[in-house]
């Protein structure tokens, strides 16, 4: 957007916060801001009226910008850069703010996987990505389960058809969600997820795998669970810097270092397949084999500067039901 003038927003100079600069004064969701704290020239004061617009016309629908300027721990070029050298207080620039997420299931999704190439991290999930009409309008589908036999599915054989509506969709593939090993680089136009997330020890070692196989430009969909209304409802939402010490840390998918915790704050009640606390801890101690923990509890706020971390531009969230949805672009 440019001034009458001819400069550029984006160039002009004002007594602008530093965090201002290096984000909110690059983007028009920010401008009203800059407004408040910067002195534009006065040629810009015919711009307000439309920048008044922008942010009060109907936001909900103003989406995080593009790109993401922020310090030079978190450049664009590699998506790994956040973990290597985090600083927390350098991410927390960006800015999250409740009134983000949409506080309903979006409409449709068809617009992110239409006549497109996906690959669903435990699908098939006929509850949520079926019932949006996902495996309808994709073009190929392929999906992948850690095994054959889960506490979700039998029978699967890797290789194998996989079957929608009783035609054909794509493979059926058995890896687990941190190694995707065989799946070519930036092979797919979209990656799904579907409650599969907070059953993964090492999410950032996951989500990195995930974005490997997604072509550039192409979409993250993940589905979590909602917390406040489900059996994880105890628990406290995990911080960022415990995820990227599993990344670092290098945990493996059989961690059992907060099973104790688990088992003190799950719900049991909510959760009747789960049985009672003697059952649920049996289970549970081999949950390497069965993967039926929640190893970690999210909320949209920890998914958002997830996704900032790696790179993700952060397109939409929602929240309904038991679920959080969060959509990010890779650059």
């Amino acid at each position: 957007m440019e001034m009458e003038n001819g400069s550029d927003w984006k160039t002009s100079k004002c007594n602008c916060p530093a965090f201002l600069k290096n984000y909110i004064c690059k983007h028009a969701v920010g401008m009203a801001i800059r407004l408040k704290y910067c002195k534009p020239p006065a040629a810009a004061a015919k711009t307000v009226p439309i920048v008044g617009f922008l942010i009060f016309y109907k936001p909900k629908e103003i989406l995080p910008p593009s790109s993401i300027s922020t310090p030079s721990q978190c450049p664009p070029s590699s998506p790994q850069t956040c973990l290597k050298s985090y600083n927390a207080s350098a991410l927390r620039q960006t800015l999250y703010h409740p009134s983000m997420v949409h506080n309903s299931a979006p409409a449709t999704l068809h617009f992110w996987v239409q006549n497109k190439t996906g690959f669903e991290i435990g699908g098939p999930s006929q509850h949520t990505w079926g019932a949006f009409g996902i495996y309808d309008v994709a073009a190929k589908l392929d999906v992948t389960n850690f095994a054959a036999n889960t506490l979700w599915e039998s029978g699967l054989a890797d290789g194998s058809a996989f079957m929608w509506r009783n035609l054909p969709k794509g493979k059926q593939y058995i890896r687990d969600a941190v190694d995707l090993k065989g799946i070519p680089n930036e092979y797919y136009d979209f990656v799904l997820a579907s409650h599969v997330l907070e059953h993964v020890a090492n999410p950032f070692k996951a989500l990195l795998e995930w974005i490997r196989v997604t072509r550039s430009h192409g979409v993250l969909l993940l589905l979590l669970p909602f917390k406040d209304r489900t059996f994880d409802h105890k628990r406290e939402v995990d911080r960022l810097e415990h995820l990227i010490n599993d990344y670092h840390n290098q945990t493996s998918e059989g961690d059992l270092s907060h099973l104790n915790d688990i088992l003190r704050l799950h719900d049991l009640a909510m959760d009747p397949p789960a049985g009672n606390i003697d059952t649920f801890r049996v289970r549970s101690e081999k949950n390497f084999e069965n993967r039926g923990l929640h190893q970690h509890v999210y909320d949209q706020e920890l998914l958002y500067y997830i996704f900032i971390c790696l790179n993700l531009d952060v397109k939409a969230q929602f929240t309904w039901d038991l679920h959080n949805l969060i959509i990010g672009q890779k650059q």
